[in-house]
């Protein structure tokens, strides 16, 4: 597993065959999140992990901390491997959703209007995941 330190970030797109949908994947190198978009519309997203320190508390009326990181409450303490250019992405189409695992471990599933989706790190439901 890659060291979540050493990454400047990544920004992955993939399209579900034969429909209008399409899956994105982005770890800003603060935070990662991943977007469900059906005709460009995006329709479900989940918190995917922090990149930098996990906070006690968000300041969620603070527009400028977003895309917002989870904060430790919500968090499990493991981690995933990180998305990079090279990572090895599988997406599992569901109906209505999308599975994202990165180097074969699944870290997502988000379904047409699940906001928030769910996360393999979501240790409880809250505002930005649920568990997987």
């Amino acid at each position: 597993m890659e060291d979540s330190r050493r990454n400047d970030g990544a920004l992955l797109r993939f399209d579900a065959p034969d429909a209008n949908v399409a899956v994105v994947l982005e770890d800003d190198g603060k935070v990662a999140y991943a977007y469900l978009l059906e005709s460009e519309t995006v329709t479900a997203d989940v918190w995917l992990y922090n990149v930098a320190e996990t906070p006690h508390a968000v300041d969620w009326q603070d527009q400028a901390g977003m895309p917002f990181l989870n904060p430790r409450e919500f968090c499990k303490d493991e981690q995933v491997p990180r998305l990079r250019e090279d990572a090895k992405v599988n997406c599992k189409w569901l109906e209505r959703g999308v599975e994202v695992s990165i180097d074969d471990v699944l870290v997502a599933r988000l379904k047409h209007g699940s906001k928030p989706g769910w996360s393999k790190l979501a240790a409880r439901p809250g505002p930005l995941a649920n568990p997987l």
